[in-house]
């Protein structure tokens, strides 16, 4: 018997694990929501704090399974064994990255601040009523992924439909907000690596593979005198992935700025020509708080 997933990208962020468990419902086909690896600890809270249930982790596609791909489109960023055939449908908020299919399949992308909006759109297109814990899961993603509307990325629908979702859901989103960026921002116990690795996304361009990781936060207080250390697992990762190019970004979403860490020449090169600034190590880029629209797209023109 065939099962059906719906599940995010790699490394999954609260976006990705609230749309896998929304539209499964919104699907009504009995599949399963499930995710791609450990929850980070923001998307614990978002779940803790609406009682959800912690979807399914799949860290290969299990035999004789098909998959609906939410905030992501592309099989560099899901989990490994999924084929193009296997793919019934995606529902994302990116660039398009090399997705291939025999047939047509479902597709829905649009250009907004996260999946989490674009769903709560397609129940309204419906005529379905969203019900509480959704409204607030959704409102959750929405929060998270255009840091509660600071982003770059944050369009005017998702201002307003993060208003209708509040009315649903009976939150108080400054307060979410505060509490989803405390957790968030929380390293205690973590090594450098995991929080390097908490939001890594790979992808392939021209040829080149190219890994990009952010890590976002209220305070960079935690992270004085670990550039070193960071670049340590920048060059290891580099090495066990074969990447052409890695890069990190630590966001300070209260300052709008991010400090982008450059492993060799090769890095500070396309930094160079990407956003106009040179350093060694580290530098700090001011007003860039996104990567899907303020890194990717700039530094896959550079290269």
């Amino acid at each position: 018997m065939t099962k059906k997933f719906v599940i995010g990208h790699k490394n999954p962020d609260t976006d990705s694990v609230v749309s896998a468990i929304v539209f499964s419902k919104y699907l009504k086909n009995g599949s399963i929501p499930a995710i791609a690896g450990e929850l980070n600890r923001e998307t614990r809270f978002v779940l803790d704090f609406l009682k959800g249930k912690k979807p399914k982790i799949l860290k290969k596609a299990p035999v004789n399974s098909q998959f609906y791909l939410v905030d992501h489109g592309g099989l560099e960023q899901s989990i490994p064994g999924i084929n193009s055939e296997d793919i019934l449908g995606v529902v994302d908020h990116h660039q398009m990255f090399g997705l291939t299919t025999v047939e047509p399949l479902f597709y829905r992308t649009e250009v907004l601040g996260s999946t989490s909006t674009l769903l709560a759109k397609m129940f309204k297109e419906k005529g379905r009523k969203i019900d509480k814990k959704s409204a607030g899961l959704l409102l959750s993603g929405i929060i998270s992924d255009t840091l509660n509307f600071t982003s770059k990325t944050t369009t005017t629908e998702d201002k307003k439909i993060a208003k209708e979702l509040v009315i649903i859901s009976g939150i108080n989103i400054k307060e979410l907000a505060q509490k989803m960026f405390d957790a968030k921002s929380d390293i205690s116990g973590m090594s450098i690596r995991e929080i390097v690795l908490s939001d890594y996304k790979e992808y392939k361009h021209l040829g080149k593979k190219i890994g990009i990781g952010v890590f976002e936060t209220v305070s960079t207080t935690p992270f004085k005198e670990k550039d070193e250390k960071i670049l340590k697992v920048l060059g290891d990762i580099k090495k066990e992935s074969k990447a052409d190019f890695v890069f990190f970004g630590l966001i300070d979403i209260l300052k709008k700025e991010t400090f982008f860490y450059l492993l060799s020449d090769k890095e500070d090169g396309i930094c160079k020509k990407a956003f106009g600034v040179s350093g060694k190590n580290v530098v700090v880029l001011k007003g860039i708080t996104s990567r899907k629209k303020q890194l990717v797209p700039y530094i896959f023109k550079s290269i």
